[in-house]
């Protein structure tokens, strides 16, 4: 799945570990919604709890993962009785950092353990290129429990751990789509693109190569289509047209080249696909509300 890679990657999403949560007993943990557009994960590393969202309580064990992609409301606890009570009548949950995490427990001893992150969309607010679900349960994922027994590796490790651990929260992102994208069948928007067999080949294109001169004849093509039904098609399944898709592919990569490299305006126009500066400009400033050069200086 190469293309969800590339998609991940022109959206720039970073994983991050901040907490890790050590419990004994009873406990519960109420989590907001957050301000900020971030997605946050818990990943059970040892014992049970459950979770309820949206109403609806879940068990969760070893290599289990709640996935909010984006911070929705939510309460951990130890057990469903006390996802309703007030916190006042539990043991205190202390904070205090532990290398380069802070660490929350409400005793000594611990017979529960999770890891608790964020994921940061850097380059994907207000995009219709990354639909995802308000929440989903991962459970008994065999890539998603080798990755946990390396966090727990690394997280006694005392050189250069949180590097590595941010590094695998960034994998465990996709992870988790591919996860979802598994065990259920998406009917609209960008991720349902890579589920559809049809249209597989001319969205893997345009991933790979978003600065190629791609005409609507040539992409239904490459999908055995004719050129109506592909762009009908390529609507209906994602919500725009095959040429707004590419588009947007196309500033996500120009914002990532505007961030991070030395290349000048008409070279990263040229880069992603337009022989002219002004277009690109005009185009540029049309979907991010301010031009390639006041962009950069932000």
């Amino acid at each position: 799945m190469d293309y969800l890679d590339n998609l991940i990657k022109l959206h720039q999403i970073e994983g991050e570990i901040q907490v890790i949560c050590r419990f004994q007993g009873d406990w519960q943990i109420k989590n907001p919604q957050t301000e900020q557009p971030i997605g946050v994960f818990h990943i059970i590393s040892r014992g049970q709890c459950c979770v309820k969202l949206e109403n609806e309580c879940h068990h969760l064990k070893v290599g289990d993962v709640v996935f909010l992609p984006y911070g929705t409301q939510h309460e951990l606890a130890s057990c469903p009785t006390l996802l309703s009570v007030s916190d006042s009548q539990l043991i205190p949950i202390k904070q205090e950092p532990i290398g380069p995490f802070m660490l929350c427990h409400n005793q000594q001893e611990s017979d529960f353990e999770m890891f608790c992150g964020t994921f940061h969309y850097r380059n994907s607010s207000n995009t219709p290129l990354f639909e995802l679900p308000k929440w989903h349960l991962s459970s008994d994922n065999a890539s998603i429990l080798a990755l946990l027994s390396l966090l727990q590796k690394e997280s006694e490790s005392q050189l250069g751990n949180k590097s590595v651990i941010n590094a695998l929260a960034s994998v465990l992102f996709t992870y988790l789509v591919r996860d979802y994208m598994n065990h259920y069948e998406l009917k609209s928007g960008t991720l349902s693109l890579l589920q559809d067999k049809r249209l597989q080949n001319a969205v893997q294109a345009m991933l790979n190569q978003p600065e190629a001169a791609w005409s609507m004849d040539v992409l239904a093509e490459r999908c055995a289509m004719s050129r109506s039904n592909f762009i009908r098609t390529f609507k209906e399944k994602c919500g725009i047209s095959a040429g707004q898709f590419l588009t947007e592919l196309r500033l996500q990569k120009a914002e990532i080249l505007l961030q991070h490299s030395e290349l000048s305006i008409q070279q990263i126009a040229l880069a992603v696909g337009y022989q002219s500066e002004a277009h690109f400009s005009k185009l540029f400033k049309t979907y991010k509300n301010s031009s390639p050069s006041q962009f950069r200086k932000a």
